[in-house]
């Protein structure tokens, strides 16, 4: 199953980047927003020793400096292990080094979990609940990141669900969007992505409504599992775990941003 997970990781990817194939890497860039972490960073496929991916990160580091770029982002493929003497070098260079989960679940938890009726989750097929995914999201990111970047950033969500690839699911209360997820379905597996729920409205069980419609959708096309992933430090693992989730994977993540 790592094995599909891993495939339609990519196939996300592609959604919003191009990819530029080098020896041992594969470079991923999002042209219209370049300053957009997990659009534009390169992913080291293989290793051939401790000493060679180390001597990689400084010269990428020093070419990110030269250039006078604002971050760099580089991940380890999911393949590949990594130690504590790798994420110390990366850390003292100034890193922010994160280790990504990943988290699945059998589509049949969506039969033990209980409708919400408090809210209605409804798929982003139409532009009206569309463009109400993209208001929400808007609002939510413009609490976390600056303003500008967060409208930036929806547009670039609303180029790419508007391809029919990737679907946003919006969560209502009274006609209000507040909260929403993206869905990515290829073969029998659907991936949940950007999932949030407005600070004002958590809490409330909105959240696993919105995975149980997602995971309902999903088994009604055929497929078997949903998966995500998730920061291995982030409380909403614990909710994922009760759900279900377990985790079947994991890769180290290093960002460098410019001061």
């Amino acid at each position: 199953m790592l094995t599909n997970i891993l495939t339609l990781q990519e196939r996300y990817a592609l959604a919003f980047s191009t990819r530029t194939e080098h020896p041992q890497v594969r470079v991923y860039r999002d042209e219209s927003v370049p300053d957009m972490y997990s659009h534009n960073y390169t992913e080291i496929s293989s290793v051939s020793s401790q000493d060679w991916v180390q001597a990689y990160i400084e010269q990428e580091l020093r070419r990110a400096k030269e250039q006078q770029l604002g971050h760099l982002k580089l991940e380890l493929h999911p393949s590949l292990p990594f130690s504590e003497e790798l994420v110390s070098f990366a850390t003292r260079l100034g890193f922010e080094v994160n280790t990504m989960l990943y988290m699945l679940a059998p589509l049949e938890v969506a039969d033990k979990l209980a409708p919400i009726p408090q809210c209605s989750v409804l798929r982003g097929d139409s532009a009206d609940v569309m463009e109400a995914g993209i208001r929400c999201l808007t609002a939510y990111d413009s609490v976390m990141i600056n303003p500008d970047f967060a409208v930036r950033k929806a547009n670039r969500k609303r180029e790419v669900y508007e391809t029919g690839e990737i679907i946003p699911y919006v969560c209502f209360v009274d006609q209000e969007p507040v909260g929403a997820c993206e869905w990515h379905l290829h073969k029998e597996l659907v991936r949940m992505e950007e999932f949030f729920i407005l600070d004002a409205w958590q809490r409330r069980g909105l959240g696993t409504e919105m995975i149980r419609v997602m995971m309902q959708d999903a088994k009604k096309l055929g497929a078997t599992h949903m998966y995500l992933t998730t920061y291995a430090d982030d409380t909403p693992q614990e909710m994922y775990r009760k759900l279900g989730f377990q985790e079947v994977g994991r890769h180290l993540e290093m960002i460098w941003r410019k001061s």
